[in-house]
């Protein structure tokens, strides 16, 4: 625990220190309309805060230290708004640095569920995919149905009083072709054996 907020007050320091630096210097992209299979970043304070975006996109937000190799983006002020392709799309929200923290889903102000918990000790470094694949982190997956969709995010664990974690949005695949109808399907069947050759009539073999 005092390591965890040991760490945590490090980043503090980090990130104020490289926040003037961030202003001035080209980051990541920041954030405009959410797309799709785009690793967004954004910050939180401590346990029962909601989720903000990263400074400067957000500027009520925390300054980010960014992903070190996967691309990623800052986000802008919550709520965070996208519209979902008619197959749906999956919601994956996945903590970075030290693990601890576990955070609620909403949208338009419903509650979708909660990232799993985390176990102590485990440090997945900046990087979203290599968190990812990182057991003991915690990370949850929600699909979301076509349409309009605002999200939110509340911290209900983080020992550390604040830090950053990240969010991506991928399209549902959809199931390619359309399944015939009944009907349909005998017609098609009695075509295509229309279409077949007659079979040659067998000869008998005479003695």
């Amino acid at each position: 625990m005092l390591a965890h907020t040991a760490f945590n007050g490090l980043k503090r320091s980090a990130a104020a220190a490289l926040g003037t630096l961030a202003l001035a210097a080209a980051g990541p992209a920041v954030a405009g309309p959410i797309t799709t299979d785009t690793f967004w970043q954004f910050s939180f304070g401590g346990a029962g805060s909601t989720a903000a975006g990263c400074a400067p996109a957000d500027p009520a937000g925390d300054f980010c230290l960014a992903s070190s190799g996967t691309p990623t983006s800052f986000l802008d002020a919550p709520a965070w708004t996208f519209l979902a392709p008619p197959t749906g799309a999956t919601l994956t929200v996945i903590d970075a640095f030290l693990a601890g923290e576990v955070f609620q889903v909403f949208d338009f102000g419903v509650l979708l569920g909660s990232t799993s918990a985390p176990v102590d000790g485990v440090d997945c470094g900046d990087d979203p995919v290599v968190c990812l694949a990182m057991a003991g982190m915690s990370w949850g997956s929600f699909a979301l149905a076509a349409g309009a969709h605002s999200l939110t995010l509340v911290a209900t664990a983080s020992p550390g009083g604040l830090g950053s974690a990240y969010l991506q949005l991928t399209a549902a695949s959809g199931v390619g072709g359309t399944v015939p109808e009944p009907a349909s399907l005998l017609l098609t069947l009695a075509a295509l054996a229309a279409l077949r050759p007659a079979k040659p009539a067998s000869r008998t073999r005479r003695a």
